[in-house]
């Protein structure tokens, strides 16, 4: 939930939208630190990354980072000769997905498509998003996808709350993997077995991530 936009704010308010333990020191939540993602922004514009910084600076803002994913539709290669091809919905760059069916869980999207859908933001923590898809993959089970440009750790974002499902958590991700590189980029991607509702392919859907 999004801090208050004006009156009363205190530093213990920061800390329960952010986390932290006490004591507790304005320092600790500079933009791109232990805490606050970068590009956290609110009424007052971005919070800073270094130098002065008030309480003041933390009107609007919140913990997690919502994007909009303008939906686009793809169809998965078949793999089992069984003409029984996958879709896929939401976003993605094919330049920065890993080419490889099996690091990706079986996901290898149509080699002639180089972006479908599109999102904003469009980088959380400093890292550009490069993925965020659902596949309905008849051949397998069903995977939300979240793929970052860059080598990151599992614990690199914490949470995801997708439109239509509800939250997940990277620690609880049924995949994983960092610095997969195909394409000539390196990337790290995260998915769930869910079925979040809504992704069909046009529209918008919101994902929350923290």
């Amino acid at each position: 939930m999004a801090l208050p936009t004006s009156g009363v704010l205190d530093l213990s308010d920061i800390q329960t939208e952010f986390g932290g333990s006490n004591p507790i020191s304005l320092s600790e939540y500079y933009a791109g630190g232990l805490y606050v993602p970068s590009g956290t922004s609110g009424t007052n514009g971005a919070v800073p990354t270094s130098g002065e910084i008030a309480v003041s600076d933390f009107y609007g803002t919140q913990a997690g980072i919502t994007v909009t994913v303008t939906e686009g539709t793809d169809t998965i290669i078949n793999h089992d000769a069984s003409n029984n091809n996958a879709k896929i919905y939401g976003h993605y760059h094919r330049n920065y997905l890993p080419n490889d069916g099996s690091a990706m869980g079986g996901f290898v999207p149509n080699a002639y498509t180089a972006t479908i859908g599109s999102r904003s933001p469009t980088a959380v923590n400093g890292a550009n998003i490069r993925g965020l898809l659902w596949s309905s993959n008849k051949w397998a089970q069903p995977r939300f996808y979240l793929v970052l440009q860059g080598t990151h750790s599992q614990s690199f974002v914490t949470s995801l709350n997708i439109q239509g499902y509800g939250t997940v958590t990277t620690a609880a991700a049924n995949g994983f993997a960092s610095g997969v590189t195909g394409n000539g980029v390196t990337g790290t991607f995260w998915y769930w077995h869910i079925s979040p509702s809504g992704w069909n392919g046009s529209g918008t859907r919101t994902v929350t991530i923290s």
